[in-house]
């Protein structure tokens, strides 16, 4: 209930941006590309070792994803297409700046975080892939703490204290997100299972 309430506090916060895209005829799906090249943009950045800079685009692309459901819902262009759209580049996008920590120069100084960012990125693809093999047998499946939100705050304020702290602070987040992740598949596939089985 408190995670709902925190997003629901957010969309009102976005609110008056989202009302300007759509006053201007922005359509959604050109919101999710620009906000995805964004992230791309951060993760390259981030794999050049400029850390801060890196939070700073990952953070302005993260808000653009934020803007598109809004935008379609105003709008009433919401589309099964556009949320396909949505998910698919969202995966792509978390998945890119953790290949650009495992291969950039955080990693030369830090190999562990050659692991530590495999296991966090194919945890937050399980987590994605659960609920969405869940949901096409039609069981709902949206438990577990550590959503695509909470791995995306930990990221994002990693790079930022990764100018302050080092890039150890990279590897201690994506420990974080590893083990939040493969605890909220694990937390869904028990779910789905107990929900098979009554």
């Amino acid at each position: 209930m408190q995670l709902n309430a925190i997003h629901d506090q957010g969309r009102k916060l976005l609110q008056p941006c989202v009302n300007l895209l759509a006053s201007r005829n922005i359509k959604p799906a050109a919101i999710t590309v620009f906000g995805f090249l964004v992230c791309v943009l951060a993760a390259a950045v981030a794999w050049a070792g400029h850390f801060w800079q890196a939070g700073l685009l990952f953070t302005l692309g993260s808000l653009f994803d934020a803007l598109d459901g809004g935008v379609a819902r105003l709008t009433g262009t919401v589309s099964k297409a556009g949320a396909a759209l949505d998910s698919s580049l969202d995966r792509v996008a978390e998945a890119a700046l953790f290949i650009a920590l495992l291969a950039g120069s955080a990693s030369q100084e830090y190999p562990s975080l050659v692991y530590a960012s495999s296991l966090a990125m194919v945890g937050s693809f399980m987590v994605s892939y659960v609920r969405a093999r869940a949901e096409g047998l039609g069981i709902p499946c949206e438990v577990g703490f550590f959503s695509r939100m909470e791995r995306l705050i930990v990221m994002i304020a990693a790079l930022f204290f990764a100018d302050l702290l080092g890039s150890f602070s990279l590897v201690l987040a994506c420990v974080l997100v590893a083990l939040g992740a493969w605890a909220t598949a694990l937390q869904r596939l028990i779910t789905v299972y107990k929900a098979n089985t009554l």
